[in-house]
């Protein structure tokens, strides 16, 4: 465990900041072990087989961490990284066509990856780029009809193209209806499926209780029937019990903190207030003030630390 110099709170051995105050703990960055010499390539490649590109370290241009080649922000403060830049593949030389086959086709080698696409392809296959901005061209041939009908060759499925966010850029899973990192609305998101209740439904209509829809697995979290329900992570050793508990819904990993949300009920009226959390609270995209209370509508989506959540009334 690691004690913060500022409050004393006891925090994991990998944390970055503390999830009490906020303040940076001073943990040094463990060294990076060399990687080892690549092994020689044989003199004899098949051709038409790819070369394969070398990635390079990345270094953060902030803290000067060595990060693992493709991550998008640095492991160590967050900053974000440039993506490397990789050596395209040379292109293989064509051999002489034999008899009875004829190019019908021309594939691209993608100037970001190096990775060869198929003829037609707009985007690449392995990281979305743009293949009609600076794409090689490298022909390819295919096999003529010959006498006897041929038993055709299963053609590989091509994998969809990466989906970034439109406000930061990043990655996200097809499906997905917030950005994990920002907070943004993703296009083309699918809807919050809400779980279906467990024991049948009385026959007298029942009015739908304030609840709390969890976006990555459509959990309901019912808020309890009182004046101010505190939402958080459970944390035994410290004695805090939120009303409603994140843990169980990416609470540890998503940044959330033990008292990080106040939902109040003034009448037929909910108001939402972030608690001075470590990692903050928006509110349809807007960051709320902490102690600033916010209206809450039905179908408001509210980002606590990185777990998205739906404010629902009916």
């Amino acid at each position: 465990m690691i004690t913060c110099p500022k409050c004393g709170n006891q925090a994991e051995d990998d944390a970055i900041f503390c999830d009490q105050c906020g303040t940076r703990l001073k943990v040094e960055a463990a060294p990076v072990a060399a990687a080892p010499a690549p092994a020689p390539v044989p003199a004899q490649v098949e051709a038409g087989a790819p070369a394969a590109a070398g990635a390079a370290e990345v270094i953060c241009p902030s803290c000067g961490q060595s990060n693992v080649p493709g991550e998008m922000f640095c492991e160590n403060c967050g900053t974000r990284l440039a993506a490397p830049e990789v050596a395209a593949a040379p292109a293989a030389a064509t051999a002489p066509a034999p008899a009875g086959v004829e190019a019908t086709s021309v594939a691209r080698v993608c100037p970001a990856c190096g990775a060869t696409a198929a003829a037609g392809d707009t985007f690449c296959y392995a990281c979305g780029a743009d293949l009609s901005k600076g794409a090689e061209a490298t022909p390819v041939t295919a096999v003529a009809p010959a006498t006897e009908p041929a038993v055709a060759a299963p053609v590989a499925p091509v994998a969809p193209a990466a989906l970034t966010c439109p406000s930061c850029g990043a990655e996200y899973a097809a499906g997905a209806d917030f950005c994990e990192f920002c907070g943004a609305a993703l296009p083309g998101g699918a809807a919050v499926t809400p779980v279906e209740p467990a024991q049948p439904m009385p026959a007298t209509p029942v009015m739908a209780l304030p609840r709390l829809v969890v976006a990555a697995s459509g959990a309901e979290l019912p808020l309890p029937d009182k004046a101010e329900v505190i939402v958080g992570r459970e944390d035994p050793v410290t004695g805090v019990f939120p009303d409603v508990d994140l843990t169980p819904h990416g609470g540890d990993e998503g940044g959330v903190s033990r008292r990080h949300l106040r939902i109040v009920k003034q009448g037929n009226q909910y108001l939402a207030e972030d608690l001075n959390s470590t990692n903050g609270t928006l509110l349809n995209r807007k960051r709320l003030t902490p102690g600033a209370a916010e209206a809450l509508q039905d179908g408001d989506s509210l980002r606590v630390g990185r777990v998205q959540l739906v404010f629902k009334l009916t």
